[in-house]
């Protein structure tokens, strides 16, 4: 099953470095300034190291399916 990161801003508290970013193997989130970190899904492997370090659950990965239907 293919999955697809989500990035929820609304979880986000957009006012520090985001760790997520820091811990993901292939370079697939960047953030801009203290803002929520955005997904490069071309990069993303759906690893889920960025989802086990964001800690207020602004990361998650979801079913490609779901994702594309949304």
């Amino acid at each position: 099953m293919n999955k697809t990161l989500e990035v929820r801003k609304n979880f986000c508290p957009q006012n520090h470095p985001c760790p997520a970013v820091r811990v993901c193997p292939t370079g697939a989130l960047i953030q801009k300034g203290y803002a929520a970190p955005e997904v490069n899904p071309d990069l993303c492997t759906g690893c889920g190291k960025c989802v086990r370090q964001c800690f207020p659950g602004a990361l998650r990965l979801v079913d490609a399916a779901r994702a594309n239907a949304a």
